[in-house]
Order: structure tokens, then C-alpha cells, then sequence
């Protein structure tokens, strides 16, 4: 036994018990202490997978005094049919006086060794200071999160150093003669086609994910349920519902949207396999919607299939930058999720 493995023990913690333990290590290592008790109550108390788990990390050697927390939420998914109840990591964090790497160690390797087994799968979003820590436990980089970016305003991205009115006349004839060339190559038909924004999720998004039947994604439940606790009950944050219908079919296709600043942010989204079209009229209509609210700009972070990247680079997303997803799989999980094309979205983190 080490001398830090004898001064430090992770143990689960009780939601109820250690509630203000909990929230008192997030407010002092994660920030935004605004939002933590909220955070406690939707994403821990209300998950429509199950409770996640907590697990505090204890410094011995102070009489007990918890030093470190670690949360892991189920997150229902789908491969090849088949349900699968994989570990979303969650708010890691351990005290500044204890960050040396055996108490984060602790935490992660026995948060992996307690709970992988049930799960098959565990998956998560560290930010680059942790990607050390995970890759010593052995998660491997399963791909990168992308964030397209459509620029719809110009002038906002212009340099400085040019005149204001002079920046304004260049962007704004730069966006006519993009958006008119856009049109003119790639019309698409909205013949038949129903678009409307909406507060919260109807019965027909359950239609449209059962729809879902793609035997090599791996994809997180979209049912209407999910949707409602994941975007319209979240507190602090505010989104809508840009949905796209055609007549007897239902639902074809949603986005979820957040505006933050002069950015139109998409969330989520999904489109019915049987309607190819779908992802192109839905861009078109975010484009321009963004774009008559006063938009400069409508981003979406994605990992996914190969076919849907390259059709929102024909829509001019651009890549901007991008980030690492981890995953650890248990041995009687490997094969199957090796081969997998995952499908992730901001709907698939704890933020």
C-alpha cells in the first residue's frame, strides 16, 4: 500500500444524505454555484433512466473531510436494436489542496471497476486536464465532437481595422451573393413540408424515434419523454423546438435550439431515415429564421455518421474546433461497440 492510498477511500455517496456535500464540492471546483442546486434536482433527482451514482472521495488523514466527487447517470441507448443502459461520467471534481493525480485516480478507477460491469459501457467529456487521467484507466478516444459553424453575417467576422460602415458593406453584400448562390445550387422543395416551432415535445417525436432503425449507430433514446426532461424542464436555460412535418408520414425531423448571444445554437436533432431531405429543409429553415431574427451565426456540435458530416458540409457548416469522447467498454461489450458509428449530441452530456 502507497502512502496516498492509505490517506484517501471513495465511497458512494447517499443523494439524500449527502446532498449538501455534494453541491458544496461542485460550487468550489466545477463554478457556477447559481446553478448547483438546481442541477441536483433535475439531473440527479429526476432522470427518467434512474437515479445516477455519486461517489465522494475522503481524505483520512482530516478526519474524514470529503475531498473529491464523481457522478455517473445512465444514459438509455440503441445498437443494432437492442437497448443498452450505458454511464454518462458526470461532474468530477476533487479540492484544489488535493489535486495530485492518486485522489482523481481513486475516484475514476473505482467508479470503472464498481459500475462497468452493469453498464457494458461507460462514456465521457473530460476536459483536456482530465484526458490524463482517463487515458491511464484506460478509455480510448472513440472520436471527436465537432462544431459546424454556418456564418450568416459577415461583418460580424471581419477585421476591426476596417472602417465600420465600410465592414458592414462588405459582409452584407459578402451574405447576398453567398445566400442567393446557395439558393440557386441547392433549391430544395418544401412542397408538402410543415414547419413550425414549438415549447416542448408532442406525442409525434415518439413516432419519429421509433423510426430509428439504423442496425450500425449507436444512439441515445429521443423519445418524447427523454426530450421534455433533457430540454423543456431544465432549469436556467431556455430552448425551442423547430420541427418539420409532411402530412401523413408525421414527424420527419426536429432540432433543438438554444440562442446564446447572437449564436443559434442546435443542441439536438433528428431526422426519419425514410426522408433524405429532412437534414437539408431544416438547415434551410434554421439558416433563415436565425438570420431574420438578427442572428450572425447558427452552430451545432456533432459526432456522427460519416454521411450526415459530409451533408452538413454542403450546407456550409464549417469545422471550427472540436473535442474528444472517451469510452471504456466491458469485455462482453467490445466487439459490437468497436464497430459502432456513434450518434452524439449535446442531448448526450450532463451540461
Amino acid at each position: 500500500m502507497t502512502a496516498a492510498s492509505s490517506r484517501y477511500v471513495a465511497l458512494p455517496a447517499d443523494l439524500q444524505t449527502d446532498r449538501a456535500t455534494i453541491v458544496s464540492l461542485w460550487v468550489s471546483n466545477l463554478g457556477h454555484p447559481e446553478r448547483r442546486q438546481d442541477k441536483f434536482d433535475w439531473f440527479y433527482l429526476r432522470n427518467p433512466a434512474g437515479l445516477p451514482q455519486v461517489l465522494l472521495a475522503y481524505a483520512l488523514a482530516e478526519n474524514g473531510v470529503a475531498i473529491g466527487v464523481i457522478g455517473l447517470s445512465t444514459r438509455q441507448m440503441l445498437l443494432a436494436g437492442q437497448p443498452l443502459n450505458a454511464g454518462l461520467l458526470a461532474d468530477f471534481g476533487v479540492a484544489a489542496e488535493h489535486r495530485t493525480l492518486y485522489p482523481a485516480m481513486l475516484l475514476q478507477t473505482t467508479l470503472r471497476d464498481r459500475f462497468l460491469p452493469q453498464h457494458g459501457l461507460i462514456y465521457g467529456f473530460p476536459n483536456p486536464k482530465s484526458e490524463p487521467v482517463v487515458k491511464r484507466l484506460g478509455y480510448k478516444v472513440v472520436g471527436r465532437m465537432v462544431r459546424y459553424v454556418r456564418v450568416l453575417r459577415s461583418a460580424s467576422y471581419l477585421p476591426e481595422q476596417i472602417p465600420h460602415l465600410l465592414r458592414r458593406a462588405v459582409g452584407h453584400t459578402a451574405d447576398w451573393w453567398r445566400h442567393a448562390l446557395r439558393r440557386t445550387r441547392y433549391a430544395h422543395d418544401f412542397h408538402g413540408r410543415q414547419v413550425q416551432w414549438m415549447e416542448r415535445p408532442d406525442a409525434r417525436f415518439d413516432a419519429l424515434w421509433a423510426a430509428q432503425k439504423n442496425p450500425a449507430v449507436l444512439i441515445g433514446v429521443r423519445d418524447r419523454r427523454y426530450l421534455a426532461w433533457r430540454f423543456e424542464q431544465k432549469p436556467w436555460r431556455k430552448f425551442r423546438f423547430l420541427t418539420l412535418g409532411a402530412g401523413h408520414d408525421g414527424l420527419i425531423a426536429y432540432a433543438v435550439c438554444e440562442v446564446v448571444g447572437k449564436v443559434l445554437h442546435v443542441r439536438d436533432l433528428l431526422c426519419h431515415p425514410d426522408h433524405p431531405d429532412s437534414l437539408n429543409l431544416l438547415f434551410d429553415t434554421l439558416f433563415h429564421d436565425a438570420y431574420a431574427d438578427g442572428r450572425s451565426s447558427v452552430s451545432f456540435e456533432f459526432l456522427g455518421p460519416n454521411d450526415m458530416q459530409d451533408a452538413l458540409r454542403r450546407l456550409g457548416m464549417l469545422a471550427r474546433d472540436a473535442r474528444n469522447v472517451f469510452c471504456t467498454i466491458a469485455p462482453a461489450r467490445t466487439e459490437a461497440l468497436e464497430k459502432a458509428q456513434w450518434y452524439l449530441t449535446s442531448a448526450d452530456e450532463d451540461y
